[in-house]
């Protein structure tokens, strides 16, 4: 991979300094060394390429590692030595004579290493004095070991010299070329990821395909673009389609088993037996390998290369794809050898593995194999290893003879395997179903259809295929049925269409019917949440309410995480953030205990926003980025985008731009396309927000307008944003559309009748009461006490200390303003924070401005000053700085002197703030 120099140093930018830094000193004389190492693919070698276009004048050697020569005594020197021949007959007579050995191809003897190791050091420092040199050093793990002992002797004595080396390698810098400096490269982050497709690949791929590359690559730049070249374009324009797992590129392939095909032969096998079973632990190894014929100890060249990591407990590949490149590569002999092997061994020993590598011998199909397999596979899903269970009964499935039961095995392995977070290969599984589901099945296997959509496609596709799912099902399985409407009735509120949640919840009278009691208990929690939410967009409040209160109540007893999740959702509709946060999180730890990462990053969507309110913003992200990580980590598409939209939410609430506009595009641009009205209604929040903290009315009014209307974004976030569009609108002079809105809002509040909806609804008529808006503040204010949600208690504060101010109540106001900026500042809400200074100053408040005293203040003492607020001691400041303890101690008593404090906790209230500038 050659590309251009734009596209191939994307992400890039902090390890391009470090090489223009080094290029300027080595044409000042100050010369250097530097190892790049990482993956293959990982951009070493177009780092060392763009060293080159930054060496204008330098006279640039390569003289790299090629395996073929990895054995050749002194193979690199020869080329470096070759190219600068001019200048070897000007060197000292044993210099010139070591030298001339190794262009002669006469390979000098051990004792000589050291002269030929000066000699290429003096022939390199001729060089450099005619014209600055760069030495390329790529594949250093290919260089032959007496080559790398002469480079590395000349690395590390290059400093008074013109002339840089530069080495790169995949292997261990330090066992390759000790003593010289060392830049690891790490994986590409997300947004560089997706910056390199839209710039390297001329054809659009669909919304939600260039994450799903990204997580599989890794970070890794060859890997991503390999995909890029090996998917068709049928598959990169639907997720739906693209393989599990995703295959590696051909030059990835050939780089991971470049390695392996060097190793001894013994080495090379027994790596196949690892390949075949990937869970072996050491001592199974060492009984499997002798019972084979092959000493365990064979396999160090493996772990040397670093192929293979060693622990007490496993033995693993480095890389989860190679094993499958060498099994994949291995040849029908080798496997069916590897099998006998590992299945011999285990019967030896009774473990039950044994199955599996018989399974993978059986000629055709075998009931008592399959049997067992089965029986296996529901035991790991007891556990909680999905994948396992996946496997175990996807292979029963195949040994099979009975149509039914093979299908109903394939309907078991895709359940686990899209609780495992493989819903690709959950979905090929189900197609294989297909045929052979009867009537019994086809129900079922609709929901697993339903729900796979529900997580992937549009949500209104969505929709209609668990609505039909849970027609099949009605019969058959009423407890699933009931799942199945109010999965549909989610996917309505995934799509902000408050019409089909409606329609869900029709059907659900009809399943309580004449249902027996266990089976009855958990249909009517699915009718309450799916009623009480359909009743609420309808506007029966007075219904509605009641049945999500009995809701909550049931939930505590419930056990499944999937019913805790909706109970959650259901928590937040009746206003109640702290039982949505503790239904949701307890749906997370049952859903962890059992394996199912799926679930875990659903709930976390209803764990996630309830945080931004009641543990802050700070807290919020933390939660919605892991369910962000494991949404993309399980396929969940519309997931992931809701959770994006809670951490714009959550941006938008401390005035974070950045953050906020990192996923504007995907969530408020792909997510209403994608048909997701919750997680674009969050993110224009957020980004209303954000404009509200600037003193963008109009900005914000608009966004909100959009927010607000339960026809095009969500219903319940609709409702609930009502309060912040209420402020926007009359301070950009839309008291009309403010006085609606305020009323709608006002009488859903009374049906709730606590908590943070009625403390909203008296700042609303605070904002629009031109009288006596007083009373409705402190009433709003006496509210918030119970409401739990302090950001926008700290708000009605700041609105209230306005107000006050425009009154001339300097007093009054300084009371109000000071608790809103304590609060601000504790969830490092900058903007926010900066509207309650500006408001303190212009009441005559010098509340201290740590952006204000940053300006006499050196920059060195900025840095120190900002660490020990942090927290950070002298000595952890002095290593993070590259600095002695004492020099930190004389900094700081500056810094004390300077802004006449005394104490690190005074400082902590100077730089401790959301607006300190770094």
């Amino acid at each position: 991979m050659r590309p251009r120099t734009e596209h191939a140093l994307i992400g890039r930018s902090g390890e391009c300094r470090r090489l223009t830094e080094l290029v300027g000193q080595a044409r000042g004389g100050e010369g250097g060394a530097l190892v790049l190492t990482g993956d293959p693919g990982i951009g070493k070698s177009e780092l060392l390429e763009h060293a080159v276009r930054l060496a204008v004048g330098f006279r640039a050697i390569r003289a790299g590692g090629v395996p073929s020569e990895e054995d050749l005594t002194y193979g690199a020197v020869h080329r470096l030595v070759r190219t600068l021949a001019e200048g070897v007959p000007h060197l000292p007579p044993a210099a010139r004579q070591a030298l001339e050995r190794v262009l002669g191809r006469r390979t000098p003897p051990p004792r000589e290493r050291l002269r030929v190791a000066v000699a290429t050091l003096g022939l390199l420092t001729r060089a450099a004095a005619r014209r600055p040199l760069l030495v390329l050093l790529d594949d250093l793990q290919w260089v032959d070991a007496e080559s790398r002992r002469v480079l590395g002797f000349v690395a590390r004595r290059v400093g008074a010299e013109r002339a840089l080396v530069l080495a790169a390698t995949d292997g261990d810098p330090a066992a390759l070329m000790p003593g010289v400096p060392v830049l690891p490269l790490r994986g590409l982050d997300e947004g560089d990821c997706l910056r390199l497709i839209a710039e390297r690949w001329p054809t659009p791929v669909a919304p939600g395909t260039p994450e799903v590359l990204v997580h599989a690559a890794d970070g890794n730049p060859l890997a991503l673009l390999e995909l890029l070249r090996t998917l068709s374009p049928a598959q990169l324009g639907q997720p739906a389609l693209l393989p599990d797992p995703l295959p590696l590129g051909p030059r990835l392939t050939a780089a991971r088993l470049a390695r392996f095909r060097r190793l001894p032969a013994g080495c090379r096998r027994l790596l196949v037996l690892l390949a075949a079973e990937p869970r072996l632990e050491p001592l199974a190894l060492v009984h499997v390998t002798r019972r084979a014929g092959l000493d365990p100890a064979a396999l160090a060249p493996a772990a040397e290369a670093g192929l293979v990591t060693l622990s007490a407990t496993a033995v693993r590949f480095r890389h989860p794809d190679l094993g499958r490149v060498i099994y994949q590569g291995a040849d029908l002999a080798e496997r069916h050898w590897a099998h006998e092997s590992l299945a011999r061994a285990f019967a030896e020993t009774g473990d039950e593995r044994r199955t599996w590598h018989e399974a993978a011998l059986a000629p055709g199909a075998d009931d008592g194999l399959a049997d067992e397999l089965e029986r296996q596979g529901a035991e790991a899903r007891r556990l909680g290893e999905q994948a396992r269970a996946a496997a175990l009964l996807e292979r029963s499935a195949w040994l099979s003879r009975d149509g039914e039961r093979r299908a109903r095995r394939l309907l078991g392995a895709a359940d686990c395997d899209l609780r495992a977070g493989r819903p690709r290969r959950a979905a090929r599984l189900l197609d294989r179903a297909t045929p052979l589901a009867g009537p019994d099945l086809r129900g079922r296997l609709q929901y697993l259809q339903g729900v796979i959509a529900l997580r992937q496609a549009a949500a209104p596709d969505a929709f209609d295929a668990l609505l039909s799912a849970a027609g099949h099902l009605a019969g058959h399985d009423r407890p699933l049925a009931a799942k199945a409407l109010v999965a549909a009735g989610e996917a309505g509120l995934y799509a902000g269409d408050a019409a089909l949640p409606v329609r869900a919840g029709r059907r659900l009278p009809a399943l309580l019917g004449d249902a027996p009691g266990p089976d009855r208990a958990e249909i009517r929690f699915a009718a309450d949440f799916l009623l009480g939410v359909a009743g609420s967009f309808e506007g029966r409040l007075a219904e509605a309410v009641p049945r999500l209160r009995r809701l909550l109540d049931a939930a505590d007893r419930m056990t499944d995480p999937q019913l805790l999740t909706w109970g959650a959702y259901g928590a937040l509709f009746a206003a109640d953030d702290a039982r949505a946060r503790a239904l949701a999180s307890r749906a997370v730890a049952l859903a962890r205990a059992a394996g199912d990462t799926a679930t875990m990053a659903h709930a976390m969507q209803y764990q996630a926003y309830p945080e931004c309110w009641l543990g802050g913003p700070a807290a919020a992200t933390r939660t919605a980025a892991e369910g962000l990580r494991l949404a993309r980590e399980t396929g969940q598409l519309n997931c992931a985008r809701t959770l994006m939209g809670t951490l714009m939410l959550a941006a938008g609430l401390t005035g974070d731009a950045r953050a906020c506009g990192r996923y504007a595009d995907r969530v408020v641009d792909e997510a209403s396309e994608h048909g997701l009205g919750l997680a674009s209604s969050l993110g224009l929040w957020g980004l209303a927000l954000l404009s509200l903290a600037e003193g963008d009315w109009a900005r914000a009014a608009e966004r909100l307008g959009q927010v607000t209307r339960p026809d095009v974004g969500h219903p319940g976030v609709a409702v609930e944003a009502v309060p912040t569009y209420v402020e926007a609108a009359v301070r950009a002079g839309r008291r009309e559309r403010a006085e609606r809105a305020a009323a709608a809002f006002d009488r859903w509040a009374g049906q709730i009748g606590r908590g943070w909806p009625v403390a909203l609804a008296a700042r609303c008529r605070a904002l629009l009461d031109t009288g006596d808006p007083d009373r409705h503040y402190r009433e709003a204010l006496r509210l918030h006490r119970s409401g739990g949600r302090e950001l926008e208690r700290a708000r009605t504060s700041l609105l209230y200390g306005e107000h006050l101010n425009r009154e001339r109540r300097r007093g009054e106001a300084r009371v109000q303003l000071r608790d809103a900026a304590d609060v601000f500042r504790r969830h490092r809400a900058g903007p926010w924070l900066e509207r309650a200074r500006a408001e303190l100053r212009a009441g005559g408040d010098g509340e201290p401005d740590p952006a204000a005293t940053d300006a006499v203040l050196t920059s060195r003492q900025r840095q120190i000053a900002r660490l020990v607020a942090e927290g950070a001691t002298n000595k952890e400041v002095a290593a993070r700085l590259s600095l002695s303890p004492r020099t930190v101690d004389h900094h700081l008593r500056h810094v004390f002197a300077r802004l006449g404090i005394t104490s690190r906790t005074d400082l902590v209230r100077h730089f401790a703030t959301g607006n300190d500038t770094r």
